[in-house]
């Protein structure tokens, strides 16, 4: 056991010494990351079609008379927990739930068109109005979809359901400045579906190359692209940010210091003076105009409980809960 912790460990160290030293050309990174991915996926593409398999909207509730279906949209190296405390507070108020797993390493602009192609063939004549619900990242794909207009369609005879709101939790809507260290968040994730049997060895590849992290580094193009858009017509669009207690900002921000980095130093500003939730800035969390709620709790525990037998109800799903009734 203490040299598989070892191991993990070495992996660790490994990926914070890359992202302080990576390359400061993202483009040119992108292209060799979806180099590698598409060279892996013409030399396995039986492996590759099974990864797919597992992409897409997945129904878990129906809705009862009267009442809204909502999608679920994850974020950034998610391992399918983050929906755990909401997916069933929404089935138990009657709501319709579907959940979307898409390659969540791929190009936010990948997953925004894979999203807008599963609405058009889920709810095909069957359901008029959808709210969605974004966790982090999920927010980004969320916006890009309904925002870009080379995506999706629109107007009468468009397949693809009216989007009635968009409620954001902890959505890096500006960046968040710890995107360089996502390789981090994809141990954890494959780790994760390594231990319930649903991860090979390839699948952190088919998972997309880390392009998404790339796009969500503040100022990137993508970014700078999304927030240059008007907001999506007749989409009531909301923000939930979290905040975090000022002395668990201070302890992160001394372990990131620790790293004696040049991004330590830029991580301090966003982790202690604009607090947020630990991952998101409530700078970054907010858009112009939009309604902002702040909730107390970190970038997961504003919305799901670390434990499945806690009976804590985060902060975040009451006013989810709320926001579905207007």
């Amino acid at each position: 056991m203490s040299r598989v912790l070892g191991v993990v460990l070495f992996i660790v160290l490994l990926v914070i010494a890359w992202q302080a030293v990576r390359t400061p050309f993202p483009e040119h990174e992108r292209e060799i990351r979806s180099q590698v991915k598409s060279t892996v996926e013409s030399i396995f593409p039986e492996r590759a079609e099974q990864a797919k398999a597992r992409f897409g909207l997945v129904r878990l509730h129906a809705s009862q008379a009267g009442m809204s279906d909502v999608v679920l949209v994850h974020g950034l190296d998610d391992p399918g927990m983050v929906w755990m405390n909401l997916a069933p507070a929404l089935h138990a108020a009657g709501h319709g739930v579907s959940v979307l797993n898409y390659p969540n390493d791929q190009p936010i602009r990948d997953s925004a068109q894979l999203f807008a192609d599963e609405l058009q063939s889920m709810f095909t004549g069957q359901t008029e109005e959808i709210t969605i619900v974004a966790h982090s990242m999920g927010g980004l794909v969320s916006r890009e979809m309904l925002s870009n207009p080379a995506l999706g369609c629109d107007g009468p005879g468009c397949p693809m359901p009216r989007v009635a709101r968009l409620i954001m939790v902890g959505t890096p809507n500006h960046g968040s400045y710890l995107a360089r260290f996502r390789g981090l968040g994809e141990l954890r994730e494959q780790l994760s579906r390594m231990i319930d049997g649903e991860a090979g060895w390839l699948d952190s590849i088919f998972d997309g190359s880390g392009e998404a992290g790339l796009d969500l580094i503040p100022d990137s193009a993508f970014l700078n692209e999304l927030n240059s858009r008007a907001y999506p017509e007749g989409t009531a669009m909301y923000v939930i940010a979290g905040v975090i207690a000022k002395e668990e900002a201070e302890s992160l921000a001394r372990l990131i210091e620790g790293l004696e980095s040049d991004a330590g130093g830029a991580l301090v500003v966003p982790l202690v003076e604009q607090l947020g939730d630990g991952l998101v800035s409530v700078e970054s969390a907010q858009l112009a105009e939009l309604p902002l709620f702040r909730v107390s709790g970190n970038h997961l525990s504003i919305i799901r409980n670390i434990s499945s037998g806690s009976e804590r109800i985060p902060p975040a799903i009451p006013i989810a809960l709320r926001l579905l009734q207007e």
